[in-house]
């Protein structure tokens, strides 16, 4: 191999290896399972003629390399952190069907389309509202009336717009977790005891709905995938963020019957 065809495949390796850690960090970031984003990287590198990458991804980062016969490549990306967000893991998905297809061989292109990928935005106060109507379901799937689904609509959407504006003025999540429910139990507790003067059963329904919205039901379940699938870095890193959520949404609640002196009406 001459010197000219030698810096070609390098500055190729090293244009596959960023790509392949763009893909993964942006899986990542979105939510995907560890076990995801490991083959679908290797498959890439299959289709890229590339030997079986070597990754290695934490909470903070997620670090690639590949190889292809005596060369090298390296890349790494710092991860903010694990959201949730299955419309960008879908369409990432597909984009990496349409590469292994033919269908996209530019990297160029392959690149762009990845950076082009973003989470779905629905507005804070459609998505509170939607939220809202959520706790509004569970109170009247659990057997709740006109009173109770009343009382658990309004404090979930106070739970949630408290939460949503703290995360947005960049509080961390579990003060942001502590400080919702406390503001939404209280509103519902509020509401239950003084508006709709409700029994002991109607208002511990009530503040179950409310508070039922913030359980970190997806981030357990990649949890516990990861765990069972043998990624433990990264699955007890889900379990014990889940953990530390449940424990700040529980502080709130606690915080809030103790202001409002409900223990005994609740117990």
């Amino acid at each position: 191999m001459c010197k000219q065809d030698l810096i070609f495949e390098k500055n190729m390796l090293k244009r596959q290896t960023g790509i392949l850690c763009l893909l993964g960090w942006k899986l990542a970031v979105a939510g995907a399972e560890t076990r995801l984003i490991m083959q679908t990287l290797d498959r890439l590198c299959a289709h890229f003629g590339l030997d079986k990458p070597e990754v290695i991804l934490t909470r903070s980062v997620i670090w690639v390399e590949t190889h292809k016969g005596h060369l090298k490549s390296c890349a790494q990306r710092r991860i903010q952190n694990f959201g949730i967000n299955m419309s960008c893991v879908s369409e990432l998905n597909l984009l990496v069907l349409e590469v292994l297809q033919g269908k996209i061989e530019d990297l160029g292109e392959f690149a762009n389309r990845i950076n082009a990928i973003g989470p779905l935005h629905y507005g804070q106060w459609k998505l509170t509202f939607i939220e809202a109507v959520a706790s509004l379901c569970f109170a009247f799937l659990n057997g709740g009336d006109l009173k109770v689904c009343t009382a658990a609509l309004i404090g979930g959407f106070i739970l949630m717009a408290v939460r949503f504006c703290l995360i947005a003025k960049g509080y961390f999540a579990p003060f942001a977790f502590i400080a919702s429910a406390f503001c939404g139990c209280t509103a519902t507790l509020l509401v239950s005891k003084y508006g709709i003067a409700a029994s002991a059963d109607e208002m511990r329904l009530a503040i179950m709905a409310t508070t039922l919205l913030l359980v970190p039901g997806y981030p357990y379940m990649n949890g516990f995938l990861d765990v069972f699938k043998g990624y433990l870095e990264t699955g007890i890193y889900r379990l014990v963020n889940s953990v530390v959520l449940t424990m700040s949404a529980g502080i709130g609640l606690f915080g809030a019957l103790w202001i409002m002196g409900a223990f005994a009406y609740v117990s």
